[in-house]
């Protein structure tokens, strides 16, 4: 098992100090999930930071009042219309639409990062399980490829700059780390673990490698947020983790803790209260409303 690191205690950003180690729930912008406009204005008391993917940052009208971390959206590359192209040595992200072809540049990311990030994230193309080999090492290149472009082109020097490690298996991750790692990045985040959940063995022997590769330096870990999991890899040396499990499960009337019970339609409000339960659970602090009597007097039922 992998041991604690001697990595910071907390970074610091513009926008404010983020302790470690740091639960950061993931909040969208736009119309397509309302729930989370009713859980954004609670963040602030329940977490030290907020992260968003690139492509609901762009729908941001007003930003949070605390830490902002933004991806950099190259979770759609795995979408069936996307394609991961190479120009100028570097990786950018094809989307072919009716309306015509759209693309995604390091610099383009790199841009809306600097205007409105605190910490940002470099374009990355997950890698799946089921990806073959070639395309799998050429996505790995690329990866690294505009991690190093990002650090060089920053320009903000207050903007803390994650580079991103994907792979597909133990050593692959090793090499995207210790490639990455002779370089001054603020920290470093693990993408494209979540499929790789099943096997908690062959996951945490990713995140050990990375954090020895890495050395002291801050870890994140991308889209894991069962409290469980979270629990191991933090004692693995991993410094932050995102997550929007707690809203979805309170989507669907669920209460983290409680597998085999379900709110029966729940309304606006009872959802809030359980993503914000499942939120204070995750994070391990004191909720800022009263769940409980909610939770006992709203049809809370067996599955």
């Amino acid at each position: 098992m992998g041991t604690e690191s001697s990595a910071p205690a907390q970074i610091q950003t513009a926008h404010g100090c983020v302790p470690f180690p740091a639960y950061v729930p993931v909040t969208t912008f736009g119309d397509k999930y309302p729930l989370d406009d009713l859980v954004r204005p609670y963040l602030r008391r329940l977490a030290p930071a907020v992260m968003v993917s690139l492509h609901y940052a762009r729908q941001m009208k007003e930003r949070p009042n605390l830490p902002l971390m933004i991806d950099s959206g190259g979770f759609a590359s795995l979408f069936k219309d996307a394609k991961v192209r190479m120009r100028g040595g570097l990786g950018i992200l094809e989307r072919v639409f009716e309306e015509g072809t759209e693309t995604l540049h390091p610099k383009e990311v790199l841009e809306f990062q600097e205007a409105h990030a605190d910490i940002a994230f470099t374009l990355d193309f997950p890698i799946p399980p089921s990806m073959a080999n070639r395309e799998a090492k050429r996505r790995l290149a690329l990866t690294i490829a505009n991690a190093l472009w990002a650090l060089e082109n920053r320009r903000r020097r207050d903007l803390v700059l994650y580079a991103c490690v994907q792979g597909w298996d133990v050593d692959s991750y090793r090499t995207c780390a210790k490639a990455l790692a002779p370089h001054e990045f603020d920290g470093y985040a693990i993408g494209g673990l979540v499929p790789r959940m099943l096997d908690r063995e062959h996951l945490f022997a990713i995140v050990d490698a990375v954090r020895e590769a890495i050395e002291d330096r801050p870890l994140h870990v991308f889209g894991i947020g069962q409290p469980d999991i979270v629990e191991q890899l933090y004692k693995r040396g991993v410094q932050s983790v995102d997550s929007s499990s707690y809203v979805k499960l309170a989507a669907d009337g669920k209460l983290w803790g409680a597998k085999n019970s379900a709110l029966v339609e729940p309304s606006p409000l009872e959802r809030l209260h359980l993503a914000l339960c499942n939120l204070a659970t995750a994070s391990r602090t004191s909720m800022p409303l009263s769940s409980s009597s909610m939770y006992f007097h709203t049809g809370l039922v067996g599955a």
